[in-house]
C-alpha cells in the first residue's frame, strides 16, 4: 500500500481467534472431553504445544484468542446436569486456567447448552479473580433473560467486552443485511447502549465468501455496514486464499472505512432511511463530520436515494469525500443524491459541513482503537 508492504496486522487486524474444533471430544470423563477435576482435553494432533502457539502468534505482534463453552462436543449438557454439581465449577475454573498458563489474550464464551448463563457467569468470575485482563466476546447468539443475554441498560455493566446480537451469519447478502438490521436496538440516539467496551456485534465479516459475480460489490456493502455501526472488524474468509485476498484487499485495507469503524464521537452508528429497496445508515465523526452509507439491498438496479443534511443535524454546506474512491466529490447543499446503484452496490461517504443548527450527539474523551 501506498508503496509500502503491508501486513493485516499493520492495518489493525490485531487478533487471531481459534474457534471450535480444539476439543479431544469423548475421552474424557463420562465420555466429555473434561477429566473429573475439570481438566479441558485438548486435541493434541491439531494443537500439540498451545503456549507455543500464542508465543508464535505473539511474535508477529497479534494478540491470540481462544474459544469456550463448545458447540463441537457439547459438553455443556453434560457438566451441567451431572450428578456431581461441583463439577461444572471445576470445569469452568480450569477453562479458564487453560487460557490463562497458554498466554491467550481473550475468549470468545459461546452458548450452546449453557442457555441459563450458569457457565458464562463462572467463566467471567473466575476471569476476574484470575487479576488477568482479557478480552470476553459474549457469543450467546442474540438470547436474552439471563445473567449473560443481550445487554439493555446504556449505563450497566456489559456482559462482555462485545456481544452477539443474533444468530450465525453465512455467505448470504440478505442474511448478512438482516443480522445488520439486530444492532438496531442499541442505537439509541442519546444512550446507545452499544458504546466501548460493549459493543454490538452482527457476527463476523463474510468478505470474500459470497459467490458468484457480485462477490466483490456485496463484500464491500458489507464492510462499509459493519465500519459504520462501529462493529468489530474480524476477518471470516480462508486468508491463505491468495486469490481471495487480491480480490477484496482494497476492501479490507481502506483506510478510511477502518477510521470511520474506529471514531468514536457519542454514538456508534445508527440507521437513518429504510425503504424497501435501500437503507442509509450514519455515524457521527466530531467536529461536524459524518459517516453516511447507503446501500441498494436488492438484486435490481436503484435509480438513487436522496438525504437530507437536516437529517444530519446540519444545514448549509458540506464537503464530500467518497471513501471507497478515496477522492473528494462535488459538495452538497442542503440535500445529498447518491446517484444510480446497481444490485447490492453501496455508496460510502464522509461528510464535512459547515454549520450545524440541530443538538449534536454528546463528545466522548476517550478514542477507541
Amino acid at each position: 500500500m501506498d508503496g509500502k508492504a503491508t501486513s493485516l496486522a499493520d492495518l489493525g487486524y490485531g487478533r487471531v481467534g481459534i474457534d471450535d474444533g480444539w476439543q479431544a471430544c469423548g475421552t474424557g470423563w463420562q465420555g466429555s472431553f473434561h477429566a473429573k477435576d475439570g481438566t479441558p482435553l485438548v486435541n493434541s494432533s491439531t494443537f500439540p504445544d498451545l503456549k507455543a502457539l500464542v508465543h508464535y502468534g505473539h511474535s508477529k505482534d497479534v494478540k491470540m484468542g481462544w474459544y469456550s463453552i463448545n458447540c463441537h462436543c457439547l459438553d455443556t449438557y453434560k457438566v451441567q446436569r451431572n450428578a456431581d454439581k461441583d463439577w461444572a465449577s471445576r470445569v469452568y475454573s480450569a477453562e479458564i486456567k487453560l487460557i490463562d498458563s497458554a498466554g491467550f489474550d481473550g475468549v470468545k464464551i459461546d452458548n450452546c447448552g449453557d442457555d441459563q448463563g450458569k457457565g458464562f457467569v463462572m467463566m467471567v468470575d473466575n476471569i476476574n479473580k484470575s487479576g488477568r485482563p482479557l478480552l470476553i466476546e459474549n457469543s450467546n447468539q442474540g438470547h436474552a433473560g439471563n445473567p449473560r443475554g443481550l445487554p439493555t441498560d446504556p449505563k450497566a455493566e456489559c456482559p462482555g467486552n462485545f456481544f452477539r446480537t443474533g444468530g450465525d451469519i453465512g455467505p448470504n447478502f440478505d442474511g448478512v443485511i438482516s443480522r445488520l438490521q439486530n444492532t438496531i436496538p442499541f442505537q439509541n440516539v442519546d444512550h446507545p447502549i452499544s458504546r466501548p467496551d460493549c459493543w454490538a456485534y452482527p457476527d463476523m465479516l463474510e468478505v470474500g465468501n459470497f459467490p458468484g459475480k457480485t462477490m466483490y460489490i456485496q463484500s464491500r456493502t458489507h464492510f462499509g455496514a459493519w465500519a459504520i455501526v462501529s462493529s468489530p472488524l474480524i476477518l471470516g474468509y480462508d486468508l491463505r486464499d491468495e486469490h481471495v485476498t487480491d480480490k477484496i484487499w482494497d476492501i479490507i485495507s481502506n483506510k478510511e472505512a477502518i477510521a470511520v469503524n474506529q471514531a468514536w464521537a457519542g454514538h456508534p452508528g445508527r440507521l437513518l432511511q429504510d425503504g424497501k429497496s435501500y437503507q442509509v445508515w450514519t455515524k457521527k465523526l466530531g467536529n461536524d463530520e459524518h459517516a453516511v452509507l447507503a446501500f441498494n439491498r436488492e438484486s435490481s438496479k436503484l435509480q438513487g436515494v436522496t438525504v437530507s443534511l437536516s437529517q444530519l443535524g446540519e444545514r448549509g454546506t458540506c464537503a464530500v469525500r467518497d471513501i471507497w474512491a478515496r477522492k473528494d466529490l462535488s459538495s452538497a447543499h442542503g440535500t445529498w443524491h447518491s446517484g444510480p446503484l446497481e444490485a447490492y452496490d453501496s455508496v460510502f461517504l464522509r461528510l464535512k459541513c459547515s454549520k450545524s443548527s440541530l443538538p449534536q450527539l454528546s463528545e466522548a474523551s476517550e478514542v477507541v482503537v
